[in-house]
């Protein structure tokens, strides 16, 4: 379904770069296919270029009516200028992919001022290796094929789950800002490491092949977190002292504040959006 697809990124930034490195390693797609704009910063589409091959635009409006596929990657704020520059340059047979965190289908429909499909997004910068964790929503004039071809994109990147729309805000902050929260876990894990005596550069590979096996031994051996977390806790031994000391610092109830604190942002920004 992807084979002789045309892209538009309106918006270069980090996740646009993730995607299309993420596209291009499949081999589905080629560089010639891809097209990308941003607001002011040439700088940043000379190395799209030159690094991908990836061909950069500066008429939106026909760039928008010739691709099969349209992203919207800029930030949030800037949501409404670019739908002003490409409306009325888009029809119902193409696809419209959103994935701004916080703006919901309506706005994007709104904002072109017709019945195009809409699919609104949250992967997460983990596609540029291809295990991006993507939730899906359907607007209202997304058929059931026009969702399809939004899920293959980003199966192409990872691991897609469809929601109802109104539980994109939680996927948001749960796996779309996941992995800062899984960099930060990292830097402490490695910052202990060292302050236990071990070199920082010697403890990485230490924290990361850790973190590896247990993303590993979970999706392998389906069974639940606490499950596995009470097979390596002997009582009175070392891991036991440790999860102890996680638990007086509160350790998982920081971590679900976080995720509903990041929910509840995206929900923030979608509403000032509405307000704009």
């Amino acid at each position: 379904m992807l084979a002789g697809k045309s892209f538009f990124f309106i918006g270069a930034g980090n996740i646009c770069e993730s995607m299309v490195r993420g596209l291009l390693s499949t081999g589905i797609v080629r560089p010639g296919e891809i097209w990308v704009s941003n607001r002011n910063n040439e700088a940043r589409l000379n190395y799209l270029r030159s690094y991908y091959g990836i061909v950069p635009v500066t008429d939106k409006c026909q760039a928008a009516s010739q691709s099969d596929v349209i992203i919207f990657a800029m930030k949030p704020q800037d949501v409404f200028t670019a739908l002003e520059e490409v409306r009325g340059c888009i029809s119902n047979n193409q696809l419209v992919i959103s994935v701004l965190a916080g703006i919901s289908t309506p706005i994007i429909e709104e904002g072109l001022n017709a019945e195009v499909a809409v699919v609104r997004a949250m992967p997460n910068t983990s596609c540029a290796v291809l295990e991006s964790a993507t939730g899906l929503s359907a607007g209202k004039y997304t058929s059931p094929e026009q969702l399809a071809l939004a899920g293959e994109i980003f199966r192409m990147v990872g691991e897609v789950v469809v929601f109802d729309e109104p539980l994109l805000d939680a996927v948001t902050g749960l796996s779309g800002s996941g992995p800062a929260y899984i960099y930060y876990l990292v830097e402490a894990m490695e910052k202990a490491g060292e302050a236990a005596g071990i070199p920082r550069e010697t403890a990485r590979p230490l924290v990361l092949k850790t973190l590896l096996g247990a993303a590993k031994m979970l999706m392998e051996t389906g069974e639940k977190p606490e499950v596995l977390r009470r097979q390596v806790t002997s009582p009175n031994g070392t891991t036991m002292a440790g999860i102890q000391q996680l638990d007086q610092g509160h350790f998982q109830d920081t971590i679900l504040k976080a995720v509903l604190r990041a929910t509840s942002r995206s929900q923030e920004l979608g509403q000032a959006m509405q307000n704009y």
